[in-house]
């Protein structure tokens, strides 16, 4: 059965939003009865727990009902229930590569292995042409390893120092953000960047910098209902393009696969759903205009958070650098007012986001005191210290009372256990 949803972490759903959804919905049920997770994969991006809202309004609204095999059904179709053939995708989770884990403050999402199958076959180099990759390492890998030769450009350390410990030497360690090209050398190139206009802006300049004339830019474009202004980032991603040199060659609408990350299984299963793998992205294709003109300018983000990483085997805990308040005793507490340590909402637009300040990839988010003494803490875990010498260097250095000693263990014993590592005392 579809499970009762008690939003908590996650932004209000706005009336015209709303509205959107419920009539995409509607559409979706009235060609027949449905299960929850066919649904959200037919929502254009929405988010699951926002399906569920809206899939909850259409049954107060007496237009729609779920039945006790969890098949959602609109009033106005009473249709048998057809065999639903499985989605091709609809696995758990991939895990086929060995990166470190995706973390929710990188907006990392990665490609499905067809969806990276599909890409290769749609970028199609000569033997002298190069293909630029900018934020998806795991089709560069796939590119470099068929022959191809593509360049990443990635500003994650992590990913970066593990690819060149594997071999692969074309990786440029960089912020696209704040990325300034040299002379462009490439014919291809694919971008997938976070799903933010900022970072869209910063990702199209950087390819079109990166482009030789007539240079082809394939990019991951949000669907329309992935959030209330998706729309309108959409025509603003296109605008953008235009006037930095880019005319639209063709779409392709819900092409693009993506891996559910850790961070978000877990913020599903946080609120009761499990669906692997829902999430899909359109694929936007330009082409460089030979002629030059003037590039426009991408609009400079506000300054962004920093944050520390510390690398547990594959999961990646981060904590924010920030003036720490080292006169407080130590303490954590989840940042979620559900009292969860998961949190229910990993996107941008969530009021409780900025209240994090330790996050992992597998979405632990906690309000802690002394962010400096937990980051050197761990470090020392990661290094090979056991934890007991470990709590005996931070008890002497920071001097801490026992009451904050045992909310150390505790802390360091949750994440060690979150992690999948032994506790090493």
């Amino acid at each position: 059965m579809t499970p009762q949803v008690k939003l908590v972490d996650h932004p209000a759903l706005e009336p015209d939003y709303r509205a959107e959804l419920v009539l995409r919905l509607t559409r979706e049920l009235m060609n027949g009865p449905r299960d929850f997770a066919s649904i959200v994969r037919a929502a254009e991006g929405a988010y699951p727990t926002d399906v569920l809202a809206a899939l909850r309004h259409l049954e107060d609204e007496n237009q729609a009902y779920v039945s006790s095999s969890g098949q959602w059904t609109h009033c106005e179709n009473l249709a048998p229930i057809p065999t639903l053939l499985p989605h091709s995708e609809n696995q758990a989770s991939e895990s086929f590569d060995d990166l470190p884990e995706a973390h929710p403050v990188d907006f990392d999402w990665r490609f499905t292995r067809a969806t990276i199958t599909d890409l290769a076959k749609r970028i199609t180099p000569s033997a002298t042409e190069s293909v630029a990759i900018l934020g998806a390492p795991t089709l560069y890998r796939y590119l470099v390893d068929s022959g191809i030769n593509a360049w990443l450009f990635d500003k994650n350390p992590h990913i970066v120092a593990h690819l060149r410990t594997a071999g692969y030497v074309s990786v440029t360690e960089c912020d696209l953000l704040e990325f300034s090209a040299g002379t462009p050398r490439f014919h291809w190139a694919m971008a997938d960047p976070p799903w933010y206009v900022d970072h869209y802006e910063a990702f199209i300049t950087a390819g079109r910098r990166l482009l030789l004339p007539e240079g082809r830019l394939l990019l991951s474009v949000l669907p329309r209902l992935t959030r209330p202004a998706a729309s309108m980032d959409r025509f603003h991603i296109l605008e953008f393009a235009t006037n930095v040199g880019l005319d639209l060659l063709e779409v392709n609408p819900s092409v693009l696969h993506y891996v559910s990350p850790p961070f978000e299984t877990e913020a599903l299963r946080a609120e009761g759903l499990t669906i692997n793998d829902w999430r899909t992205g359109d694929l936007f294709s330009f082409v460089t205009r030979s002629y030059k003109l003037h590039t426009a300018k991408a609009n400079q983000p506000g300054r962004a958070d920093q944050w520390q990483s510390v690398q547990f085997g594959k999961t990646t805990v981060k904590i924010k650098r920030e003036q720490p308040a080292e006169a407080e005793p130590f303490d954590y507490q989840p940042a979620s007012p559900s009292g969860s340590i998961r949190l229910r909402s990993v996107s941008r637009r969530s009021p409780v986001r900025s209240k994090i300040n330790m996050w992992t990839s597998r979405n632990v988010a906690l309000k802690i005191s002394k962010p400096v003494m937990l980051t050197e803490a761990l470090g020392k875990i990661a290094n090979g210290t056991s934890v007991s010498a470990t709590l005996a260097s931070m008890a002497y250095e920071y001097q801490l009372s026992e009451p904050e000693m045992n909310k150390l263990r505790q802390l360091l014993q949750l994440l060690i256990q979150d992690a999948g590592l032994t506790w090493n005392s």
